[in-house]
């Protein structure tokens, strides 16, 4: 248990530092979205850059890996949906809402950082496919339905089309990971003080990833009813890697490196941008709340999960 405490002690207590900071004003408030920024367009890209460039691109595309993840994804939106729908007599513009939280996992703040705690060479292929896989088919199809319960007509496909697409073509990490693959098909390389400038951005991603999760957290409040919070924590930190799990019977041959790694994004908290992206359908509160409960119970799932890897 204490190898499991020394992964993901560290990760929670820069979250722990980022909220105190936050809270105690050493940090301004008003602070934490430029740190985010710093993290999604410099920090981050320099990280998926220099670690892609430098790949083969077999080493980066594992189809086994990306159905996996994308299925169990899918499947937990759709049983999440559901409950909500049925069991909770929830529209289904809140079911699509709470199913979103069920499947987008903070893989980029919180998945990668435990993934350099985990493995002595960070998995960072894993990481990328995971961002392919809900940047380009979670995320569209989570909201694509959510528009879709709202009842938009025929001439407002179009408009949700260019929504979806502008989402995904000015996503920073997407862009990066496709300059990344021209760089590693065309075996391309950058000047050596550039690739040293990026190395030096790549080694703050982590720790500033984790302080911007902290601090996002000050001022949250516990608003709405406790089922459907409950349900989405459950979906996202249970649901999904269990699904994830009983998926990867189907791919034996899959390097086991790859398995843990799949679990581990599939079960971290929902990404920081939820009550942000679910606000427009009249939600953040509810996505607030259901993000501050289900970080803080995320260090005891996690520790959990990881016990049976270690």
């Amino acid at each position: 248990m204490e190898a499991v405490i020394n992964i993901t002690a560290p990760i929670f207590l820069l979250i722990l530092m980022g909220f105190l900071a936050v809270r105690y004003a050493f940090i301004p408030q008003n602070a934490v979205a430029g740190l985010s920024r710093f993290v999604l367009y410099l920090a981050l890209p320099a990280l998926i850059f220099t670690k892609l460039s430098s790949m083969e691109l077999n080493e980066v595309l594992h189809f086994d890996y990306i159905a996996v993840y994308a299925v169990g994804g899918l499947i937990s939106f759709t049983v999440t949906v559901l409950l909500s729908w049925r069991l909770l007599k929830s529209n289904l513009v809140d079911a699509g809402v709470r199913g979103v939280g069920a499947t987008m996992s903070n893989s980029a703040f919180i998945g990668f950082p435990i993934l350099l705690q985990f493995f002595d060479t960070p998995l960072t292929q894993a990481f990328l496919m995971s961002l392919m896989v809900e940047n380009i088919i979670l995320m569209p199809i989570c909201l694509i339905f959510i528009e879709t319960m709202l009842g938009k007509s025929e001439s407002n496909g179009k408009s949700l089309f260019l929504v979806v697409l502008k989402r995904i073509t000015t996503n920073p990490l997407l862009i990066t990971l496709v300059t990344g693959l021209i760089f590693t098909v065309f075996d391309l390389s950058l000047p050596s003080f550039v690739g040293r400038g990026l190395d030096l951005l790549a080694a703050a991603a982590a720790s500033a990833a984790l302080i911007v999760i902290g601090g996002s957290l000050v001022g949250v409040s516990i608003r709405g009813q406790w089922p459907p919070i409950l349900l989405a924590a459950f979906g996202k930190l249970v649901l999904f890697p269990i699904v994830v799990t009983l998926l990867l019977l189907l791919v034996p041959n899959m390097p086991n490196d790859l398995k843990i790694a799949v679990v581990i994004f599939a079960a971290v908290p929902m990404f920081s941008s939820y009550p942000i992206i679910c606000g427009e359908y009249g939600a953040r509160s509810f996505c607030a709340s259901t993000l501050l409960i289900t970080t803080v119970l995320s260090f005891f799932t996690l520790s959990v999960l990881l016990r049976f890897f270690v």
